[in-house]
């Protein structure tokens, strides 16, 4: 008994060797995930990007929202029952004055129906009721939310200029600004930056605001068109890329540039994100940035547990193609009404024409034939390898609750 015993050093040394040469080995034998801090949420994700429950009921939540909707016919340029064409559409509503060149360039409504579907997809729509409980008239606003690219800009403007909460209108009296009457530049915690941070950060204008009395309009856009306006301009979001353009179709050569290489088990191309204060967001890649910021929204755990709070998300491609109805939506959510002493206001220049920084050439006419174009690959011009990544990484739950799909 005492000679085994005095063997148990040695045998214990020789397990711990074992050990480690298993581990080295196994280091060789799978890559490598870049070594950055990433918030692990494993109740949201799984398989480094796919999310998993709660977020399939959003998209069945969708799915109704869509059948609900109102259908429009399936005529080309002009419907049967009455539906105007898209060219007296924008002439009517937008006040331009099209050429027989611009009119050639405009979608028909099936085109436009294809792309993005009949009616707006808007997320959120069943938490207006509690909004609208635990929050007082006079105390009620809407602010703007988004990441980086997705039309913030455009979801301020349509507000501010169509919506209104009446009973602050009627405190307040006539001619007042329109964050007196409920509209919000941006949510008081600054439009770009994660929920997450929701509690922790105040914008200097907003610091006396309660949070809880404002109603976030989350912007949201298609992940790949998305991906392309970053390429050009990433704001403070920085990873490995190059803006460098292929000759002939001008495309970016390298971008997104979701892994570190093209061999499939290539590491994921990591993204860092700075918002206000100097906080820093991580990311695998510019597909997960995506995802991963929507999830503060969407599921208490990715907030860290404890923290509901209503919200809308509203696509991009919606405030575009049905403006009139999107805003509808979204104002009543939060108790107002579409101003009756007018007529419906769009945004016919570019929404970020006020604002430093941004790209300006974007109105109304080169967005429906900007947005209205196929959602193939020949259309965002990315390699082969990005495309299989971002299938791989994208949250195919969160792109199915928002009308997306993967480019053909």
């Amino acid at each position: 008994m005492a000679s085994s015993l005095s063997h148990l050093p040695l045998v214990r040394l020789l397990l711990a060797i074992a050990a480690m040469v298993i581990t080295m080995n196994m280091m060789y034998m799978f890559p490598r995930l870049p070594e950055i801090s990433i918030h692990v949420n494993p109740y949201v994700f799984s398989d480094e990007g796919h999310m998993q429950k709660p977020m399939r009921q959003f998209a069945e939540d969708a799915d109704a929202d869509r059948d609900g909707g109102k259908s429009q016919t399936e005529d080309g340029e002009a419907g049967g029952d009455g539906e105007k064409s898209v060219s007296d559409w924008m002439k009517e509503n937008a006040d331009l004055n099209l050429t027989p060149e611009m009119v050639a360039q405009l979608p028909t409504w099936s085109q436009v129906r294809e792309v993005v579907g009949s009616a707006p997809v808007i997320l959120g729509l069943d938490s207006c009721p509690r909004y609208r409980e635990i929050v007082p008239a006079l105390e009620r606003m809407l602010g703007p939310a988004g990441i980086f690219n997705t039309g913030t800009n455009l979801v301020t403007h349509l507000l501010k200029k169509n919506c209104e909460i009446p009973e602050r209108r009627e405190a307040s009296g006539p001619n007042q600004s329109k964050e007196s009457y409920g509209m919000r530049w941006q949510v008081p915690w600054g439009k770009h930056t994660p929920a997450k941070f929701r509690k922790l950060h105040s914008t200097k204008l907003a610091a006396a605001i309660k949070k809880e009395y404002v109603l976030p309009v989350v912007a949201i856009r298609h992940p790949y068109s998305w991906f392309g306006s970053m390429c050009k301009n990433g704001y403070t979001a920085k990873w490995s890329h190059t803006k460098t353009k292929r000759e002939g179709d001008g495309k970016p050569l390298n971008c997104p540039n979701l892994k570190q290489g093209n061999a499939p088990n290539a590491p994921w191309n990591p993204v860092t994100v700075t918002y206000a204060e100097k906080r820093e967001d991580h990311h695998f890649s510019l597909a997960h940035l995506w995802n991963e910021w929507y999830s503060y929204y969407l599921d208490l755990e990715a907030r860290g547990g404890g923290d509901d709070f209503p919200y809308l998300v509203i696509r991009l491609e919606d405030l575009i193609f049905y403006p009139q109805e999107t805003t509808r939506q979204v104002c009543e959510c939060a108790g107002g009404k579409i101003r009756d002493d007018q007529t419906f206001q769009l945004i016919t220049d570019s929404a970020k024409g006020d604002s430093q920084g941004h790209d300006h050439s974007t109105g109304i006419f080169e967005a429906w034939i900007k947005y209205s174009k196929p959602n193939t690959k020949e259309r965002h011009g990315f390699s082969e390898v990005d495309y299989t990544n971002a299938i791989n990484a994208l949250n195919g739950t969160l792109m199915e609750a928002m009308g997306y799909k993967h480019p053909s």
